[in-house]
């Protein structure tokens, strides 16, 4: 209800707050650092620095997030700008479709709502929150105020993500994170990482081609959309090592990012190498929901 820079302000005061008391978070992000950086340490100071920016940054997304929809077709150069969007209309070109694939780096969000209000025809795989009301809560957010289809990544929706494509959709993903269900494992920042491997199984599958994209907050709070060239990746008729192919190519991309803007990754709160065999994931129901 706030206007956006009285919004900013409290949630300013309230993140460095937390960044003094939240233990759990802070004890993810140290041990995240430790492998980020395990070939180049970095002082003590500039882990600090990158710790309190990354609640900073969560806060602002937050207030970002809830206000998405007062951005529009009209308005929305004063949040953000583009480079090499180009890049998602050659891809468009072929007429499969395209898969951006993105991380909860910067303000995600805003790079797929922005796009559709300005007349891609965007869709993003969601996780489906374990909280009912919640998940209608944050879904319609996405909907009304984002302008972005929602598909949950489960079986029962790839019908309709497989429609999206085949209309020449732009479908949007994010994989940086630990994924829990049947994961595939591939180095991330020379880490064995349980990852997702939806990407590359739908790009293999219905020859999508892939945009990398990120969105990167500016010293004045706008945001830069960049996007990467599109990559296509040919079938060596061995599945599981193509997958393991595909996805380790996109951690790399992720890792270029992440060295650079630390800050920005909210996933540093993340306990991305908690689980890193096979058997870390025997207590993990396949379909939870």
């Amino acid at each position: 209800m706030l206007p956006r820079r009285a919004a900013f302000f409290v949630v300013d005061g309230m993140m460095s707050l937390l960044a003094r008391v939240d233990r759990n978070n802070r004890k993810w992000a140290e041990m995240n650092m430790d492998i980020i950086y395990k070939d180049n340490p970095i002082p003590k100071t500039e882990r600090e620095r990158i710790i309190r920016e990354v609640f900073r940054s969560v806060g602002r997304f937050a207030v970002e997030y809830l206000q998405i929809g007062r951005i529009t077709e009209k308005n929305w150069r004063k949040f953000a700008r583009y480079d090499g969007l180009e890049k998602v209309d050659q891809a468009l070109a072929a007429g499969k479709g395209v898969l951006v694939v993105t991380a909860h780096f910067g303000n995600w969000e805003l790079l797929g709502s922005i796009s559709a209000k300005i007349g891609y025809n965007v869709g993003a795989i969601i996780n489906r929150q374990f909280n009912p009301f919640s998940d209608a809560w944050m879904r319609r957010i996405r909907e009304k105020g984002g302008k972005v289809a929602c598909f949950y990544n489960e079986i029962s929706d790839i019908s309709r993500i497989v429609k999206h494509l085949r209309k020449n959709g732009v479908v949007a993903l994010v994989a940086d994170q630990t994924y829990y269900f049947q994961p595939i494992f591939v180095p991330f920042f020379g880490m064995p990482s349980a990852t997702a491997d939806g990407p590359a199984k739908f790009h293999l599958k219905y020859g999508a081609p892939i945009v990398m994209a990120f969105s990167i907050r500016q010293p004045d709070g706008t945001y830069l959309f960049h996007f990467e060239d599109p990559k296509s990746f040919a079938p060596t008729g061995n599945m599981e090592a193509d997958l393991a192919s595909i996805m380790t190519w996109i951690n790399s991309r992720y890792e270029e990012y992440i060295r650079k803007y630390p800050e920005q990754w909210f996933s540093l709160f993340h306990g991305r190498w908690e689980r890193t065999k096979p058997e870390d994931f025997a207590d993990v129901e396949w379909d939870p929901w």
